[in-house]
Formats: structure tokens, sequence, C-alpha cells
């Protein structure tokens, strides 16, 4: 008995169904939120596929869980046991992000065991909050928005108000927003993936619900171009939006068509607007990005000095790294290379990055672009991967978090023959 059909067995259906949806839909919510409901959400849906397993002695499926998906056992275990060897341990925070990766295989038994009218029902949910996280971003841009002592009484919670409060240069009145997140880069990073899926569930869907999904992804795309002032989540987004097109129809001249037009006026409203404009010209310059070029270094450096084994998960600190002449704002860089092949190979040595490389292409072999959830699974990836190339987009919880959901969901429809 697989675990779809343990899920619809009226001994176990009704409660597995109500647990499964309740835990992906607190990890959809919380990635767009608040990163503990989002890990909450994480829990219930892992614990509920195991019991699930363990409950109807599902074999095949508790088999598949521990072997079909090879690739990520063998990064998982290298990244925590190969630094752990040399004597190089784990933060907490490199800790939790190597087990968002290992929730992959268990969001994906959770989409499978739920019917479409679920699914449904929690991308609607996650569209609406989507769409507030939007609606919030577009007013802490155009500062209007409570002064940051209106926020004192809930410092507990952790949440920095106060990154919604940057002022974009050159542009009086402008901050760079953070929606939900309450930080510009989470917000377009998340949220890219969110426009990325209502862009192929739109295109997918035939219901009355299409149009939804298209204006939910278009408000998206553009609020995330305009708000944050994120370039490489911009750039990263429209290339892989534009990927997204071209592959909807790869036999249709319309849409190789729409994908350019939508880079070519997506590039020219970017450089037609100075501040934007600027921000991308000034993207490997010292003025314009805290020097990547310096913090890029540092990196190199640490994966120099302990190229098989790393520094650990979570324990590379530019500061660490650095130089006689490296700038003291580089050395206050908080555990990031600017670039996250560099620093994954830093933090668990180049064996684990290549194990990491070897993950990525066994998934992206595994999504077939005529399938909706392969197709967002390869837009995800793209997204990801292009966005590794000028950021560290897994330092950032709610990120890691919504990118294990995204693979999970994209990985519920892959032939476990190919694996």
């Amino acid at each position: 008995m697989t675990i779809d059909e343990a899920a619809s067995d009226p001994t176990v259906g009704r409660a597995a169904a109500r647990w499964l949806f309740a835990g992906l839909l607190l990890w959809g919510v919380g990635v767009q939120v608040i990163e503990i409901l989002a890990s909450l959400g994480m829990i219930v849906c892992g614990l509920s596929v195991a019991a699930i397993c363990l409950r109807k002695r599902s074999r095949k499926e508790i088999g598949e869980l521990l072997f079909a998906w090879w690739p990520l056992a063998l990064f998982f275990v290298w990244a925590i046991a190969g630094p752990a060897l040399a004597g190089r341990l784990p933060t907490p925070t490199g800790l939790a992000r190597a087990f968002d990766w290992l929730l992959i295989p268990f969001a994906a038994c959770a989409v499978r065991a739920l019917p479409e009218r679920q699914l449904k029902s929690i991308a609607l949910i996650c569209a609406w909050v989507f769409l507030v996280s939007c609606a919030v971003a577009a007013l802490q841009a155009f500062g209007i928005w409570p002064s940051l002592s209106t926020f004192e009484r809930f410092s507990w919670t952790r949440i920095g108000f106060h990154r919604v409060y940057e002022a974009v240069p050159d542009a009086q009145g402008r901050f760079m927003a953070g929606g939900l997140l309450f930080h510009r880069l989470k917000f377009a990073h998340v949220g890219g993936l969110w426009v990325l899926g209502f862009l192929v569930l739109g295109a997918a869907d035939r219901g009355r619900a299409r149009a939804f999904w298209l204006a939910t992804s278009a408000i998206g795309f553009v609020s995330i171009l305009a708000f944050p002032y994120a370039r490489a989540a911009s750039l990263a987004l429209l290339l892989s939006a534009s990927l997204t097109l071209g592959l909807i129809g790869t036999s249709r001249y319309r849409a190789r068509l729409a994908a350019v037009v939508l880079a070519t006026l997506t590039l020219a409203a970017v450089f037609a607007y100075r501040p934007t404009r600027e921000r991308f010209l000034t993207g490997l310059t010292s003025s314009g990005s805290g020097d990547r070029k310096a913090i890029l270094s540092t990196g190199v450096r640490a994966v120099t000095e302990h190229p098989i084994a790393g520094v650990g998960l979570g324990q590379f600190r530019p500061s660490y790294f650095g130089s006689a002449t490296t700038p003291q704002y580089v050395l206050d860089n908080p555990g990031k290379a600017h670039n996250q092949f560099l620093s994954m190979a830093a933090e668990i040595g180049i064996p684990g990055m290549l194990l990491f490389l070897l993950l990525l292409i066994w998934l992206g072999r595994s999504f077939n672009p005529r399938d909706p959830f392969g197709l967002f699974g390869l837009s995800a990836l793209a997204f990801f991967s292009l966005l590794s190339l000028a950021h560290d987009p897994l330092i950032h919880a709610p990120f890691s978090m919504a990118l294990s959901l995204s693979f999970g969901v994209a990985s519920a429809r892959a032939p476990m023959s190919r694996r």
C-alpha cells in the first residue's frame, strides 16, 4: 500500500488528510510571514507522512524515502559527517538548513496524497497571503508605514522591523520594502518562487481561477522588481520567468515571443529608472554592494585552507578568512561569500559542493517540463541557481524552507524509476 492509498483509506484518510493539509498550509504561509510557522508546518507534514507509512506498513513508500532519494542522502550525510569527522561541528542554524533539504521527499509524499481540490485550496490561501505581502511592500516602499517605535512592543519576536526603513539612494521618499517578512531579500527571494508557481498554475489551469493565478503572478513580478530593490533577485526572476514562458509551449511561437517581450520590456523598465539602474550598474563595485570581490576572496581563502571537509555547516565567516587589507565592513558580513556554491564549498568542502551540484542536477533531470509540477520544479531550480551566482539565498531560513517545499511539490509527479 502506497501513501496515496493509505491516505484514502477510511481508517486513516480523513485524519491523515487533515494533518497533511494543515502541515502544507502552515509551511506555505509560514515562509511568507514568519519562519517558526513554517517550521511547525514542516514538522507536522513530516510526522504525518511518517505516521501514515508506519501505520500502514507501506514498505514500498518507506523504501522510496530511504533509498530512491540517494543523492539527497549522500549530500545530507556528507554535509553533517564530513566536517564533523574533521572536528568541525555544524551550528544549529546550519543543521536546520540541512534538514530543510531532507524534508523534500516528505513534502512530495504529502502533495501526492492530497486531492487536487485541497491542493488548490492551499494555493489559494497562499496566494492571498502573497498579495497582502505585496500590498504591504508597496506601502513600505513609499513610506506609508508606521514609525519604527510602533513595533517596539513586538521586539520579542526578533523580527527585523527596522529593515524596511532603509532609504533608496537618490530617490526621496522611497524605501527598500520587505513585505510581511520585513526583509527585502527574503521578500524578493521567497516571492520569486511564488511568482513562478502561480505563473505555471495559471498556464495549467483551465478553470475560472486561471485569471486569478496569472494576475497574482503578474502583481508579484512587478512588486519584486519595484519595491525591494533586489538586483540579483530581479534578474534571476526575469530570466526564470522568461524560461518558464518559453517552456510552457515549446512548440508555440507565441510562448517564445512572450518570453522575449517580457525580458525586453522588463529590462527597459529597470534601466529607465535611475535608482534601479545605478544599483545594477554598481553591482560589482565596493560602493554598490559591500565590496563583493573582497567578500568572494574570503570564501576562496576558506576553500583553499579547508578543501575537503570545509569549516562546518553554518561556520563560515568572512572575518575568519580576511586579510590585513580586508575592509571592516567585509569582515562584519554575517557568514556568506555572495555565491551560494562557494559558500557551500567553504562550509562542507569541495566534495560536499559537488554532491550538492549532483543533487540539483538529479532533481532537474526528474522534472518533466510538460507536466505543471515538473515545469515549476525547473523554474524554481533555474531561479535558485541564477540567484546563487550572486547571493547566498539559503542563509535566510524562509527561503531555504520555501525552496524545499517547492522542490517537494515539483517532485510529487516525478517518475521514481528515473531516480
